[in-house]
């Protein structure tokens, strides 16, 4: 599935709508694959797979993202699962919640909400806001968790303090359903314009509408 917005289709599933890129709070390989212009992914594979070649985990993660669009490469999910297990495993907070987001979809692995959601959480407890925010969906929609929307706000809300635009688009849904939180309008509108502040495509689709 070739994207920059890597999580709008599980979002979609979850019933909270499109997103926008998600960037890792404390990337050390930069700039991230969902921030870079065409004309930039050759340069970019090649550094990625030489700091993955380095060691470095969060590029094995990045290089997992060009393999799995074919974004200067030829796309290959194989390659990309592979990597994203090797970031995983050796710390990358990126690679664990990409590779979550495979076994939420199955795509080129199985199907395995409850095995996402560890991968969400170990990505989250690395300080991956994108692994924040997915925790946050399942615990929304009861998917590989039990059901909690209260957590779900607590977790949206974390991420948006920490300047994440699809946290604060995810936590002003929840103010506008009134899912887990009174239902409070301005709150949720408060919580979009600051999404949008922040990139967040359907947080600006969302203002006053």
């Amino acid at each position: 599935m070739g994207r920059a917005l890597w999580m709008a289709g599980v979002l979609l599933v979850a019933g909270c709508g499109g997103a926008v890129a998600v960037r890792p709070a404390d990337a050390k390989a930069e700039p991230t694959p969902d921030a870079l212009a065409e004309h930039q992914y050759d340069e970019a594979f090649a550094r990625y797979s030489r700091q993955c070649a380095e060691g470095l985990a969060e590029a094995c993660g990045y290089l997992a993202f060009m393999y799995d669009n074919g974004r200067g490469v030829e796309a290959d999910v194989g390659r990309a699962v592979d990597l994203c297990e090797q970031a995983c495993e050796r710390g990358g907070a990126y690679g664990c919640a990409y590779l979550g987001y495979l076994h939420q979809l199955g795509r080129g692995v199985p199907q395995d909400a409850l095995r996402a959601a560890a991968l969400y959480r170990k990505a989250c407890d690395g300080r991956d806001l994108g692994g924040c925010v997915m925790l946050g969906v399942l615990y929304r929609s009861g998917s590989g968790v039990p059901r909690d929307p209260v957590y779900a706000v607590e977790l949206f809300r974390e991420a948006c303090q920490r300047g994440d635009g699809l946290g604060c688009f995810s936590l002003g849904h929840m103010y506008e359903s009134g899912e887990g939180v009174s239902q409070d309008s301005d709150a949720a509108q408060r919580y979009f314009v600051a999404a949008c502040n922040s990139g967040n495509e359907i947080g600006c689709e969302s203002v006053a509408r």
